[in-house]
């Protein structure tokens, strides 16, 4: 089986959640779901907050229960996990019930050159499952698929650990003010999407 890409990993995430909130963990994943997606309303790109997604997802989860919002996605590295752990008892201590939380491991720090994480030697899913939610591993396009489709009929919150390629897409630099970002998803958000 051919090994999946980070790029096909986001565009079947954005295929499946297309106006659900999004949130984007730093670096090569948010330059490469700008290259995919273009700049969207519904996609929070966090910016300089390496190992933070996780826990802005969090909260705005527990802060969109009520919503007409199917799900409140977060897409984060086995790097950036890794950094905010602690985030993965928290979620199992408060169990937002629209809380997506995918994991797209490469094994590397894309964001900083490539270094070896500690993920080989961490199963997130088994983590989560401790933690009192579900957790499952996914590897290839068709099984994220499927993942991806479950996730949105089944009650949250969910861990997807999602295997992927070392591979980078080279894309331009984005450097739009987080103030900025941060506003027009708040703004998606009040509008209900």
């Amino acid at each position: 089986m051919a090994e999946l890409t980070r790029v096909e990993a986001l565009q079947l995430i954005d295929a499946a959640f297309p106006r659900d909130p999004i949130v984007i963990m730093l670096g090569t994943a948010s330059r490469e779901m700008l290259q995919v997606t273009g700049l969207k309303e519904n996609h929070l790109h966090v910016l300089d907050s390496m190992g933070l997604p996780p826990a802005i997802g969090l909260g705005l989860a527990l802060g969109l229960e009520d919503s007409r919002f199917d799900k409140l996605v977060v897409i984060e590295g086995d790097g950036g996990l890794l950094m905010g752990f602690s985030t993965l008892a928290t979620i199992g201590l408060l169990k937002p019930g629209k809380l997506l939380l995918i994991v797209l491991d490469n094994g590397t720090y894309a964001a900083t050159g490539g270094q070896r994480t500690g993920a080989s030697a961490t199963d997130f899913a088994a983590v989560a499952r401790a933690c009192g939610y579900d957790g499952r591993d996914v590897e290839g396009a068709a099984a994220l698929k499927d993942a991806l489709a479950e996730a949105c009929e089944a009650p949250g919150p969910r861990l997807l650990r999602v295997k992927i390629g070392p591979e980078n897409l080279r894309t331009a630099y984005f450097l739009e003010d987080p103030v900025v970002l941060g506003r027009s998803f708040m703004d998606f958000l009040k509008r209900g999407g």
